[in-house]
């Protein structure tokens, strides 16, 4: 049975997708300083750092904003708690209720 969250939810639901947004992005953002690291190492041009830039721009910088802000809160807490940036403990058992059986879904062998 869905429960509709209250207001103090979906407020709670929100802060928690910004805390997986922070701690997605700055893992990514660890790749992409790696690849500053490579240009300062001379490793590659500074086109080559530019096309990688606008890879991170263009591609998974996108793409987290989206899963995070643009779309229901409640996936994007479930999807975090299956990619194990959010756990139960941290989020409380009112809100794990909500997204209990997304989660269930996401770590489903036909979802992936």
């Amino acid at each position: 049975m869905h429960q509709e969250p209250t207001k103090s939810q979906k407020r709670r639901l929100r802060e928690w997708a910004a805390v997986a947004y922070e701690r997605e992005l700055a893992a990514a953002m660890s790749a992409l300083l790696a690849e500053f690291r490579r240009w300062e190492a001379q490793e590659m041009d500074v086109f080559q750092l530019n096309e990688r830039i606008h890879e991170f721009h263009s591609g998974t910088s996108r793409a987290l904003y989206n899963r995070y802000t643009g779309g229901d809160t409640t996936f994007s807490v479930a999807y975090a708690i299956n990619a194990g940036l959010l756990t139960r403990e941290e989020i409380g058992d009112d809100l794990f209720s909500l997204v209990e059986n997304m989660v269930g879904v996401l770590s489903s062998p036909e979802f992936k």
